[in-house]
């Protein structure tokens, strides 16, 4: 029993981490570093990877739009009552038109459930619309692998979270993300399994390892690789080469430590743990220096870092390696 307590503590010590982690100030941003770039080999490499799926993309981001565009957008669900009818179908068209434009929000957990949906809506946008209309109009929704059957309080909150920026008024993504935290649960949710208003900043809406990785695999199926953990990272001979590596072969999420992503003079004591996810675009050597291109918080970043840093902050590296063709 004392060995059950003593882990419950040293996962309380993790989550006071995540929580800081996941959430970012207007200062965290990262901006372009402007510099050339040298290495157009690698580079070359991942546009060509990057625009493989570009004509297919397209096909089905049409495909959703025309789901859309069938939709009565004035008849309210009455499964969300405070969800408005108008900004539900007007967010759900900007993420199909803009994917990258995801943003967890302000002063939430949610970071994990707007990677994941961002790649989502970015690969399958056909799958995400029959999804998300799906739990607007019925109140849950049947994945590949796994039914969403959100709470009466989650139903409750969605549409009424305030100050948290933009997404005041994103309303689809407050019920999609609201839903995803309600619905998926792994070791670090334990202490607090139940939503309560203002849970979206608690560890409630947190996400480990494990858990990202069966969110991907429940919505798609899609072919998955990973390496790392919550604690032990990619055991390999060299991080940079193999994130390079895996770019080349598919679409990849990285785990990571964001403080030391987004360092700041303010930051006494910088803990070994993990707490956000980003999606990687690109990664290459400029002199001693990496180049690490990425989406982040609904923007398409990039900045310098050193090998060292790498290394520190890296606890995960997921690679989608194959995108399936099929749709519901």
């Amino acid at each position: 029993m004392n060995g059950v307590k003593n882990s419950l503590l040293l996962y309380e010590l993790m989550l006071v981490a995540f929580i800081a982690g996941c959430h970012r100030t207007d200062s965290d941003y990262a901006t372009d570093s402007g510099l050339k770039v040298k290495d157009t080999v690698i580079r070359a490499n991942v546009i060509i990877l990057s625009r493989r799926f570009d004509s297919v993309i397209h096909v089905r981001q049409l495909k959703a739009l025309d789901v859309l565009s069938k939709e009565d957008t004035t008849a309210a669900s009455p499964f969300w009552p405070g969800v408005s009818v108008r900004l539900f179908y007007d967010n759900v068209r900007r993420n199909i038109l803009f994917p990258d434009k995801i943003n967890q929000g302000r002063s939430t957990n949610f970071c994990s459930y707007a990677a994941m949906t961002h790649l989502l809506i970015k690969y399958h946008p056909d799958l995400y619309i029959h999804y998300i209309l799906s739990l607007y109009h019925n109140g849950e929704v049947s994945l590949k692998k796994k039914t969403l059957i959100p709470s009466l309080a989650v139903r409750q909150a969605a549409g009424i979270l305030n100050n948290k920026g933009d997404l005041d008024v994103l309303h689809a993504d407050q019920l999609w993300f609201l839903t995803l935290a309600d619905q998926f649960k792994g070791y670090i949710n334990i202490l607090n399994l139940n939503y309560d208003p203002g849970d979206e900043s608690t560890i409630w809406a947190g996400t480990n390892y494990a858990k990202f990785n069966r969110m991907l695999a429940d919505f798609t199926d899609d072919e998955l690789t990973s390496r790392g953990s919550d604690i032990l990272k990619p055991f390999v001979s060299n991080l940079f080469d193999y994130i390079s590596s895996e770019l080349r072969k598919g679409v990849v999420v990285l785990y990571l430590n964001s403080k030391y992503l987004y360092p700041t003079k303010y930051s006494l004591v910088t803990l070994q743990a993990p707490t956000h996810f980003v999606v990687a675009y690109n990664m290459y050597k400029i002199g001693d220096m990496i180049e690490f291109q990425y989406w982040d918080y609904g923007l398409r970043t990039q900045q310098l870092i050193t090998s060292k840093r790498l290394q520190q902050l890296i606890f995960g590296v997921t690679t989608i390696t194959r995108i399936t063709d099929e749709a519901n």
